[in-house]
């Protein structure tokens, strides 16, 4: 089918053989290009775009992929996959020759060149080259010229055939190339698992299955070793892990990989030798885990153990005092005791549900500080949760990435020992959502001489990476805790406040005001009410903005009610008319979608949870502008990868957020997820109004379910203990630490 001929109604794949013969666009940095192509058979010209290395005019390729039909110009061939190939006609050859690919070759050699070795020639430039001092006008110098560019070229190509025949798609060989350039198949067939390391996106499964390919034994050793690296490295950013029992280890190794038990133990042993594994007893980490345990416990004790100026406690009550008295409050006891530990106390945690005064003990805290002269910074580990800190607060709040300094080019911290914080007085929030990781590096760079409050709600869902650090600090009793109970009045007028305080303690919840449920008989009937709800009813009825102010919260990605179908419908309802710029796996983006970041970006300033829209989108140029909170981003294509829809998404994501209205899906297909701190999660997230869609039975039986995943940590124990840092000393810590940037 030729461009012409596409009236409309577009083929989903073809195949066609086709000579590049001019470049529109190529990207600066990535690979993708938009071109024009003439068809080897039919002779005629159509404009293709994809991601293609080093093309040149001249070149022949087999690209497969589908038309699409751009809105500014017209029908395109966009290619997902292609093959070089060299031209059939002496013509064609000399053209290809001659095109400026070949450094050294214009049309008057090409055509010598052509003269001489005839069908021929292609074979001749592979495997017999030097016969081209045989061309007249070919001297030494020419010849080296020709050969280096040549074989350039057949290197790229080379390394393109050599990935493709080993079942890498064309996105990830761009990927393997831009790494590692023409010795892409040497270090492949060295160890195709250096892979994982180097490449970003590429894991164990894409590894495995080249080196499988390359007829790797199953029992090799690098092929053990990634295994076990792999599935650490699964248990820590899957399941929260620190680190996983020997036995547990060895067992899900031995059936990941599809060998004994047995044939572990000799690599294994090596590993540990070399410290790319470290054990504890019979607990195996990856080493950065247990050495940021360690260090958070060796912190903890610097803190605490740390001379610093006493406050007076008669001034103290006297600042308590006028604090309410300004702000017209009076303070729970549990508040005033708060207020009380943090000046008295080296470290302190605070924690609470909702309604339960956090965030005004947070507002007296501050005033006293600031009275006191001491020198005040407050964090949160999200941007979303750190915006809301300052609104609460009415004083700046940072990312503790950005409070510490995160640098891209390094992938660490500028802030640590050697370079503390400039505080006095440090305040964290969301500290449930905070990983090991991450309070290991925040707390080595306090100085000895500063107060740390820890604030945060241990019954939510814990961090999404390694650890389960708010309520390990807690279960130890190395530190002060104060628990904020008492639910103040005002939040007692809030069905919200008081219905999640009643999921807390197993009891049901009482539907008025401002708390709903709607019910759904079967999956496809709450799809259809989730879409009526948030597009119809509740923009309707309650003035609700169904992008900015309605926020949809599922336990999972996948089932009807997921966050992928969900997004599916809710975009089709909200955005239908919004012009589609890029189709990726599991997402298509329109101009009009709102979306939201997955990954900390730091060039960019956005960071996991900011949620935007896309305001524009240049196919050309391969961009598009998202907009943040009134700030536009300027984003290639190629970063959409830290991109989704986020019409709906999943309530681990929504930590540390709040939205005007929240709508929760509940449904038995979702039985895996169902626990009481999901609910709790999810409801504590909105702010004036909350609906639940779908079958009462499974919020009940989330309700009903105490159960929390087991987290393998010893965070408590060495906080307990600090055996560990005293084994190694803290010089060591510090260097294990600053290799973090390599998990």
């Amino acid at each position: 089918m030729t461009a012409r001929e596409n009236n409309g109604s577009l083929p989903e794949r073809e195949t066609r053989e086709a000579t590049l013969r001019r470049i529109i666009f190529q990207s600066p940095t990535t690979a993708f290009m938009v071109g024009v192509f003439e068809d080897v058979e039919e002779r005629e010209t159509f404009t293709a775009c994809g991601e293609m290395l080093a093309p040149n005019p001249g070149d022949v390729f087999m690209l497969e992929g589908e038309w699409k039909v751009h809105h500014k110009y017209g029908a395109q061939f966009v290619f997902d996959s292609y093959q070089t190939s060299y031209p059939a006609t002496r013509d064609g050859i000399i053209a290809y020759l001659a095109s400026g690919m070949i450094k050294g070759v214009g049309k008057t050699l090409a055509k010598r060149i052509v003269g001489a070795f005839g069908d021929e020639t292609i074979e001749v430039l592979n495997n017999e080259i030097h016969r081209l001092k045989e061309i007249p006008g070919i001297g030494p110098k020419n010849f080296i010229r020709i050969k280096n560019s040549w074989d350039e070229q057949r290197g790229v190509q080379n390394v393109m055939l050599f990935l493709k025949s080993h079942g890498v798609s064309t996105a990830y060989a761009v990927k393997i190339y831009k790494a590692y350039g023409t010795s892409a198949v040497l270090r492949l067939q060295d160890n195709p698992y250096q892979l994982i390391d180097d490449i970003e996106g590429i894991g164990f499964t894409v590894a495995d299955r080249i080196a499988q390919s390359l007829g790797m034994a199953k029992d090799a050793p690098e092929r053990i070793m990634a295994g076990f690296e792999f599935l650490l490295r699964e248990a820590a950013w899957s399941r929260g892990h620190v680190y996983l029992p020997r036995e547990t280890l060895f067992t899900e190794v031995s059936a990941l990989l599809e060998v004994s038990v047995e044939s572990l133990e000799n690599v294994f042993d090596k590993a540990v030798a070399a410290a790319r594994l470290r054990v504890d007893e019979d607990r195996v980490y990856l080493p950065v885990l247990w050495f940021s345990e360690a260090r958070i416990a060796f912190d903890v004790k610097r803190l605490q153990e740390a001379p610093r100026d006493e406050v007076n406690q008669v001034e103290l009550f006297d600042q308590i005092k006028q604090v309410q008295e300004k702000n017209a409050i009076e303070f729970a006891p549990y508040q005033v005791d708060a207020i009380q530990r943090v000046f008295s106390q080296p470290i302190v945690i605070v924690t609470g549900g909702p309604g339960t005064g956090k965030s005004t003990a947070l507002v007296g805290i501050l005033a006293i500080a600031e009275h006191l002269g001491l020198k005040s910074a407050l964090c949160a580990p999200t941007g979303r949760a750190a915006k809301r800190m300052s609104e609460l607060t009415r004083c700046e709040a940072k990312t503790i990435h950005r409070l510490l300094e995160f640098d891209p080019f390094t992938g660490g911290f500028k802030r640590d020992e050697a370079q503390p914080l400039e505080v006095d007085l440090l305040v964290v929030d969301e500290v449930s959502m905070v990983d090991t990781l991450l309070m290991a590096s925040l707390l080595r760079a306090v100085p000895d001489s500063a107060r740390v409050v820890l604030i945060g709600d241990v019954d939510q869902l814990p961090s999404v990476g390694p650890g389960n650090v708010l309520r390990d600090m807690i279960a130890s009793g190395a530190l002060p805790v104060v628990r904020l109970t008492t639910i103040f009045r005002q939040a007692q007028q809030s069905a919200i406040v008081m219905n999640a305080h009643n999921v807390l303690h197993g009891q049901p919840l009482k539907y008025r005001k401002d708390t709903f449920f709607v019910d759904a008989h079967s999956p496809e009937e709450l799809t259809s009410l989730v879409r009526e709800i948030v597009v119809e009813r509740l923009p309707r009825e309650m003035g609700f903005d169904p992008v900015n102010d309605i926020q949809v919260l599922t336990p999972m990605r996948h089932t009807d009610a997921g966050v992928l179908n969900l997004n599916r419908v809710l975009q089709e309802a909200l955005n239908p008319d919004g012009r589609v710029f890029y189709r990726g796996p599991e997402r298509v983006f329109r101009v009009g979608d709102k979306v939201m970041q997955i990954r900390n970006n730091y060039e960019k300033d956005v960071y996991n949870g900011d949620i935007g829209v896309v305001v524009s989108a240049d196919e050309e140029e391969t961009e598009c502008v998202i907009r943040y909170d009134g700030r536009d981003v300027l984003y290639s294509f190629s970063d959409l990868d830290e991109v989704v829809l986020s019409y709906a998404i999943t309530i681990h994501k929504s930590q540390g957020s709040e939205y005007p209205c929240v709508v929760i899906p509940m449904t038995l297909q979702h039985r895996i997820m169902l626990q009481r701190n999901l609910v709790y999660t999810a409801m504590t997230r909105a702010r004036s109004f909350l609906v639940f869609v779908g079958n009462r039975s499974a919020l009940t039986t989330a309700i009903r379910n105490t159960r929390i995943a087991r987290r393998y940590t010893s965070l408590a124990e060495q906080l307990k203990t600090g055996s560990s840092w005293q084994r190694t000393g803290i010089a060591e810590l510090a260097r294990r630490l600053d290799e973090s940037e390599r998990f």
